[in-house]
C-alpha cells in the first residue's frame, strides 16, 4: 500500500502561518544578531580628535610639503642595463 491511498488532512491557514514563521525565525535571528554585532563594533570606534595647529606649525608643514614636491620633480638617474654590460 502506498501513501497515496491514505486521505491526509488538509493544512489549515493557522498551521501554514505557524510553519512559515517557524521557518523564518532562525534566518531573521541571525540577521538581527549580525546587524547588532556590526553596529556595536561601529559604535565602539572613536574618531581621531581634531587638534588645532598653530600658524607656525602649519607654515612649517607647508614648506616641508613644497620641498618634498621639488624633490619629486627632479629627474631620476637612468637605470643601468645589465644586458649592455655583458
Amino acid at each position: 500500500m502506498s501513501a497515496h491511498e491514505y486521505d491526509f488532512p488538509k493544512t489549515t491557514k493557522k498551521q501554514f502561518i505557524l510553519a512559515t514563521l517557524g521557518t523564518l525565525f532562525a534566518p531573521l535571528l541571525v540577521l538581527f544578531l549580525v546587524a547588532r554585532l556590526f553596529f556595536g563594533i561601529q559604535s565602539g570606534l572613536v574618531d581621531d580628535p581634531v587638534v588645532e595647529q598653530k600658524p607656525e606649525a602649519a607654515a612649517a608643514a607647508k614648506s616641508a610639503d613644497s620641498e618634498d614636491d621639488d624633490a619629486d620633480e627632479a629627474p631620476a638617474a637612468p637605470a643601468a642595463d645589465d644586458e649592455k654590460s655583458e
